[in-house]
């Protein structure tokens, strides 16, 4: 362990770490931290006046090229803050945001549990402009993804929705339902077009590109969004505390994982050794090598709900519900 601290939230979303480094992270709160990757320490804090001590909020802030940050706060709007913290301007939205994203960092998609999509763009000069906004018509927990060529991804309620970005406007594609529960978590967007959804049935499902059914596979409740690597492996977390292996292309299953039969609500992190990472509901976070060796356990003392994130050094950054931050190097 490099360093661990206490937040002040009892929740802690997903960390992101930003071009120089800095670790930009939140808790329940409703404060952003920008933190020292060497030493934990903050190098500033922004008060979003957003606490809501009982919020799931497994989120995280966007940083720009351009070096500002985007912070979903736990009320429902969006900040747009400065490299230096000070506050650019706020956007009202429908309801609590999840993670926004963008691929050029000047058009951002945000989505948010109202079941609203919206896209904001933003000038780089502290300006931002809303360019459209759309109702899939049921609560959304996901942060949405996007293949950068205009299609947006989300889920509403039991379905995975994609949305047609036209520039000025955006419309619904289309909506699938494999009627197997409600949906939790965000899509899964493999390179070469194919869409999962995870659900709190018992199957993994995927879909082409044009919303028909690609594949599915079996696999216990998730809360867990996939990740998926550039050579098309997708790691599906469940209830069980298996991590499935699924290949993107076929849904043929390449192999498992199982450390412990926890909850995993975190989302696993792959690094370019296939080594894995994750957090389980037990409050243990988890290093394994890509043929499932524990390589280190740490206990944070409360159950982790948040994704993981990599630094460029390869050191873990993970939080959990007690409100501690862990740097494991």
């Amino acid at each position: 362990i490099r360093w661990k601290r206490k937040l002040d939230g009892a929740l802690v979303p997903g960390p992101v770490i930003g071009a120089d480094g800095t670790i930009y992270v939140s808790s329940n709160a409703g404060i952003l931290h920008a933190i020292d990757p060497a030493t934990g320490l903050d190098r500033w804090t922004y008060d979003s006046h957003a606490d809501q001590p009982g919020a799931d909020l497994s989120v995280s802030p966007l940083v720009l090229p351009s070096g500002e940050i985007l912070f979903p706060t736990p009320g429902a709007r969006l900040v747009a803050l400065a490299p230096t913290g000070r506050e650019l301007w706020s956007q009202p939205l429908p309801g609590q945001p999840t993670s926004p994203v963008t691929i050029n960092g000047t058009r951002v998609y945000l989505g948010d549990q109202s079941g609203a999509v919206t896209a904001i763009d933003v000038a780089g000069n502290g300006a931002h402009t809303v360019a459209w906004s759309v109702s899939t018509g049921a609560a959304s927990y996901a942060s949405v993804v996007t293949n950068g060529s205009g299609a947006v991804y989300t889920t509403s309620g039991t379905s995975l929705v994609a949305i047609t970005d036209r520039g000025t406007s955006a419309s619904i594609a289309w909506r699938a339902d494999p009627h197997d529960g409600d949906t939790e978590v965000s899509a899964g967007l493999a390179p070469d077009g194919t869409v999962l959804l995870g659900t709190n049935g018992t199957q993994e499902w995927a879909y082409r590109p044009d919303g028909s059914p690609l594949w599915h596979s079996p696999r216990v409740i998730t809360y867990s969004s996939p990740s998926v690597t550039a050579t098309g492996l997708a790691y599906v977390a469940d209830h069980s505390g298996q991590i499935h292996v699924l290949d993107t292309r076929t849904g043929t299953e390449r192999g498992t994982y199982l450390v412990t039969k926890t909850q995993i609500w975190s989302s696993t992190v792959v690094d370019k050794d296939y080594r894995v990472y994750f957090g389980g509901q037990n409050g243990h976070v988890y290093g394994l090598s890509p043929t499932g060796v524990v390589q280190f356990d740490v206990d944070l003392g409360a159950p982790i709900d948040s994704y993981p994130a990599l630094t460029g050094d390869g050191t873990l950054i993970v939080g959990a519900g007690n409100g501690t931050l862990v740097a494991i190097g």
